[in-house]
């Protein structure tokens, strides 16, 4: 056991660590969270036209429209968003002026949207668009860099000021970078968001399947047992994914069809994220009743970071991270969990997500919430947990003896060198 522990601590998490530190997957994770603000804000006018109650479709419709507004336009720019997120992250990646970047990258992506008219399809500007938007973004700061790293750009005296000097500096690059995508679309009429979708599609069919969640939550737990964040690392390549059948459930509920894609962005609060990553307030629960104050104690300290799905604190304290003892519950609970919700909500037991809300909104809340009202989605959510605490417990208990008997060892010793200091 040592030997693997070594192992993972001095080859595999180095790599890990490595693979996802990478220039790219940071600055797709953290372009994409500038979705988050617009899509729930579209998601709370989603739940409120949508709640299960009888008569209250009759009773809104006169202003269903002024409804479905925010959702439109939310949900309905959602490739333009992400255009604008990851323009910026990418021009910070590469050091480039965030503003000339941002701009640029957002007007090759629209560029690059341009139908056969020479025009643009307000629907390819949601979901289906955003994968176009990551690639032109990362391409046309790719070529930004290529000519400010070469010097090749327009120098200005330093008496002008900084805001116009930077203005001219991205002249030649920022051209650079709209001429490139100008020749594809336009000159070589290739249609470069079709051609971006095909080539993303097995990705797309396969995180829409049981045994591509089941691979992903594999991977992303797997590696918060070396100690890296497998939300950041994964969920990056997976959100946008995630996103878009999320987006698709809502377009289709919003014109008064079923919602279709069970592995809609959050998904994953049916399993894996009850109280944060790995199902964890299941053993916060466990702590609550452990003999050893250490656990005890810990269990109190972490009790509500989880409540609001914050997992860190247990993960590092226990910790769950390089230990052996609790690897095979924190990667097969949320499996088997996450697996049955799947099915669940395939056989129409539970509804499926059609509205985002905040990632730490409280467990069972969520569930209700995302499914626009189902109350069974906050009762399996329920039965998940006790499942949870079950299914820790004996892992827990192993560890929880382990340290009440060092206590007991250490409050002896203690007493002993008392008695010898102090004698009666």
């Amino acid at each position: 056991m040592k030997t693997l522990t070594n192992w993972f601590q001095n080859k595999f998490t180095p790599a890990l660590a490595k693979f996802g530190n990478m220039k790219y997957l940071v600055a797709l994770r953290d372009g994409m969270i500038i979705t988050v603000p617009f899509t729930v804000f579209g998601s709370i006018f989603m739940i409120i036209a949508n709640l299960p109650i009888n008569g209250w479709a009759n009773f809104i419709k006169p202003i269903q429209p002024m409804l479905q507004a925010p959702v439109t336009m939310t949900f309905g720019i959602l490739a333009l968003i992400v255009a604008v997120g990851m323009s910026y992250q990418t021009s910070k990646a590469n050091h480039i002026d965030p503003l000339s970047g941002t701009a640029i990258g957002t007007v090759a992506f629209l560029l690059a949207m341009l139908n056969s008219k020479g025009t643009i399809d307000l629907a390819d500007l949601g979901s289906s668009g955003m994968f176009t938007a990551i690639v032109i973004a990362i391409l046309s700061s790719e070529i930004m860099r290529f000519f400010i790293k070469r010097h090749i750009v327009i120098k200005m005296p330093d008496a002008v000021p900084p805001a116009v000097a930077s203005s001219f500096a991205s002249l030649l690059p920022g051209s650079a970078a709209l001429l490139v995508v100008w020749i594809i679309r336009v000159v070589f009429n290739i249609q470069i968001n079709s051609v971006i979708q095909t080539i993303f599609s097995p990705l797309v069919v396969g995180l829409n399947s049981f045994w591509g969640v089941e691979f992903i939550l594999f991977l992303t737990l797997l590696m918060w047992t070396v100690g890296i964040h497998g939300n950041n690392v994964i969920g990056a390549v997976a959100s946008p994914v995630y996103l878009q059948f999320l987006t698709a459930n809502i377009n289709a509920v919003s014109n008064g069809h079923a919602a279709t894609h069970i592995t809609a962005d959050g998904f994953l609060n049916f399993g894996m994220n009850i109280g944060g990553t790995g199902a964890i307030l299941g053993l916060v629960i466990c702590m609550l009743f452990a003999k050893s104050q250490r656990y005890k104690q810990l269990g109190r300290l972490g009790f509500l970071p989880a409540i609001f799905q914050i997992s860190e604190p247990i993960m590092f304290g226990f910790p769950v991270v390089l230990n052996p003892a609790l690897m095979i519950p924190f990667i097969t609970v949320p499996m088997v969990l996450q697996g049955i919700s799947y099915f669940l909500i395939k056989y129409g037991v539970i509804g499926m997500v059609i509205a985002q809300v905040p990632w730490t909104t409280p467990t069972m809340i969520n569930g209700y919430l995302i499914t626009g009202g189902d109350w069974r989605a906050p009762v399996w959510q329920l039965i998940q947990l006790i499942v949870s605490v079950a299914c820790y417990w004996p892992f827990f208990k192993l560890s929880d003896r382990k340290a009440y008997a060092e206590e007991q060892q250490s409050a002896a010793d203690t007493e002993a060198v008392d008695g010898v200091k102090n004698p009666a």
